[in-house]
């Protein structure tokens, strides 16, 4: 990166270079900032495709900008997502831009936006990936704080009926560290964090993988900076822009379509899980 760019933001740099940007250029730069926060999640594939130009275009803009590729330009204009997320001014933009007060209408057309983004973000063969590294693991230690405990909590009961053991990792770092000192290779963390990295975080994945244990995480514009990397970062933006309400709606179909995905490639271990849990049903009741 050039150090005479380092404090511009991304739209700063375009407008810096709008003489020489050519015709892919601007295509592809209408694709970036149209939608900014289901951009920062495209590959340079499929930034090309939707821009209609060849991929080895990408890169050529982000050098243009400054940038030595198309990864760090996607990673800046993440950072930018980020720092643009604070809860009221969100809630503000969100509130300000309803017209008639028509609030229901705007939230279905932003869930089913939001939605739509999931689809480009996630694909199938990750929730694979992720419901198979669950089957396998010997023990899945769940870890979500503040708005991630809610679905930290409805996945430990859906797992706990498939039959697996869950350790639930709450409270503050030394009540956590307590839950994980017994953690082993067999194990998996499966972390759910938004809009920044939580505190306890870096030291629970780096343990995790110091054990030799595997680590996931669901997130979204945020988790692609959090350091250290797990081995499965399944990353989706929750709302249409970064600087808009935040929908929980993205997380859940990730949690819950790795569920059904589970069901469905491991469905005698499932069922039969399913099955002898009816029966205890009825005999504890």
């Amino acid at each position: 990166m050039q150090n005479g760019c380092k404090m511009m933001t991304l739209l700063d740099r375009i407008k810096s270079h709008s003489t020489r940007l050519t015709e892919a250029d601007q295509r592809l730069v209408s694709a970036l900032l149209e939608n900014a926060a289901e951009a920062a999640f495209l590959s340079s594939a499929r930034l090309a495709e939707r821009a209609s130009v060849h991929e080895a275009a990408t890169t050529r803009l982000a050098q243009k900008l400054g940038f030595k590729g198309y990864p760090e330009l996607r990673s800046q204009l993440q950072r930018e997502l980020v720092e643009s997320q604070d809860a009221a001014e969100r809630m503000r933009r969100s509130v300000a831009k309803v017209e008639h007060g028509d609030f229901l209408l705007d939230l279905i057309g932003s869930e089913i936006a939001a939605l739509e983004h999931l689809r480009l973000a996630v694909s199938q063969d990750s929730i694979n990936r992720a419901a198979d590294m669950i089957v396998d693991a010997r023990r899945i230690f769940l870890f979500g704080q503040g708005h991630a405990q809610s679905i930290t909590q409805f996945l430990r009961r859906r797992l706990d009926r498939f039959g697996m053991t869950t350790i639930v990792l709450e409270g503050r770092g030394r009540d956590i560290a307590e839950r994980v000192v017994g953690m082993d290779k067999g194990d998996l963390v499966l972390a759910l964090a938004f809009r920044k990295q939580p505190t306890s975080y870096a030291p629970l994945v780096e343990h995790c993988h110091a054990q030799g244990a595997k680590a996931m995480l669901v997130t979204d514009l945020a988790g692609t900076m959090m350091q250290p990397e797990a081995d499965l970062v399944l990353a989706a933006p929750r709302g249409r822009s970064g600087s808009e309400f935040q929908t929980p709606t993205v997380p859940f179909a990730i949690v819950n379509a790795i569920l059904l995905t589970i069901a469905g490639r491991h469905q005698s271990r499932v069922m039969g899980a399913l099955e002898r849990l009816s029966g205890l049903f009825d005999e504890f009741d």
